[in-house]
């Protein structure tokens, strides 16, 4: 809503002038919300930066590999496209457990980022920071219905609905097909990260079996794990379904293979 010039009615309806009334609390509000944008954008950058530190190499490897079930290592992995370089780092900040600790519980590079860096942080970064550690994993999404940039989703296991904001609307993706994706708070809505895929109906095939068959080893292993600790462990297993059904519909998995 186009707010109104300084000397003129406020929209509320109060009768005073819109600099005697309603002004300055969304100026406020206007700044709040700056301040939010330029926190996340630092944040997506900073995280991107952090994990191509030294230390993390040998994880980065062996990730590389898990992630893309071999069709990237480290000798190739300057050959993802750009959208499969965003797909991966993010799995591989907020999901990939670098040191596995008791009841399967790994450190992730988002923690090891906020117990350095944070201090370092504005407030608002550090707020946002918060939430994204409180974040969901990476999921498989049902698109249920949509509204322009707004996404009407459910957990493809869970079943959990979700509405998340996405500027660039619905894309390819029709009501059915299945999306891959995290799930990220950015102020006062969800947003997918990292670059999401997506599965059309006629390629979910057995993908559900596959899950539910990982959750049922996954469960003798740790009983008392939540869905989320689960899919932590385990979700790399959307994209290697992903790729298996690319290879059957003759398309090249990954971006490398295409330019070959």
């Amino acid at each position: 809503m186009a707010k109104p010039k300084r000397n003129e009615p406020c929209y509320c309806g109060s009768g005073l002038k819109y600099k005697k009334c309603h002004m300055r609390a969304d100026q406020e509000l206007e700044r709040e919300r700056r301040e939010a944008v330029a926190a996340v954008r630092f944040l997506r950058q900073d995280l991107v930066d952090f994990a191509e530190d030294e230390r993390f190499a040998s994880a980065f490897a062996q990730a590389l590999q898990q992630y893309w079930n071999g069709y990237y290592t480290l000798e190739t992995a300057d050959e993802m496209s750009e959208y499969e370089a965003q797909r991966f780092v993010d799995w591989f900040v907020f999901d990939y457990g670098l040191d596995e600790g008791a009841g399967g519980r790994n450190e992730r590079l988002i923690e090891t980022y906020r117990q350095e860096r944070g201090d370092d942080l504005s407030s608002v970064q550090q707020e946002v920071i918060e939430q994204w550690l409180d974040a969901a994993p990476s999921d498989a999404y049902i698109l249920t219905d949509y509204k322009g940039q707004t996404l009407h989703l459910q957990g493809f296991l869970s079943g959990d609905e979700v509405e998340v904001y996405e500027p660039a609307g619905r894309g390819n993706v029709d009501i059915g097909d299945v999306i891959l994706a995290r799930v990220l708070p950015v102020q006062d809505h969800l947003e997918l990260s990292g670059g999401a895929a997506y599965l059309p109906q006629d390629e979910i095939a057995d993908l559900r079996e596959k899950l539910e068959a990982a959750r049922a080893t996954d469960a003798e292993a740790y009983p008392n794990a939540t869905h989320d600790d689960f899919l932590r462990r385990h979700n790399h297993l959307l994209i290697h379904h992903a790729l298996e059904q690319a290879e059957r519909k003759g398309r090249p998995p990954v971006s490398r293979l295409a330019e070959a």
